[in-house]
């Protein structure tokens, strides 16, 4: 199944970001297969753990990802939703 997120992302760059919340990267920011790694210098990454049984998923996807048949939602997504 194939989700797209096109519709939900915001285009107003002053929008800013919620506290407590991941930033707006499209589909990652609530899928159950993303890890957020971070750089010692502070740069934030999202990987994909998908990548590491099929290859159709890259590592780092380019972001944001607005479709994705891997997508799952996470339990954090699934609890925002539900407030």
């Amino acid at each position: 199944m194939s989700i797209d997120y096109s519709g939900l992302v915001t285009q107003n760059p002053e929008a800013g970001e919620r506290p407590g919340k991941l930033p707006q990267v499209g589909l990652c920011s609530r899928c159950a297969h993303m890890r957020q790694m971070q750089s010692d210098r502070g740069s934030i990454f999202y990987l994909c753990q998908l990548s590491t049984t099929d290859a159709r998923f890259p590592k780092y996807p380019r972001l944001p990802v607005m479709r994705c048949s891997g997508y799952a939602a996470s339990e954090r997504a699934s609890n925002e939703t539900s407030h």
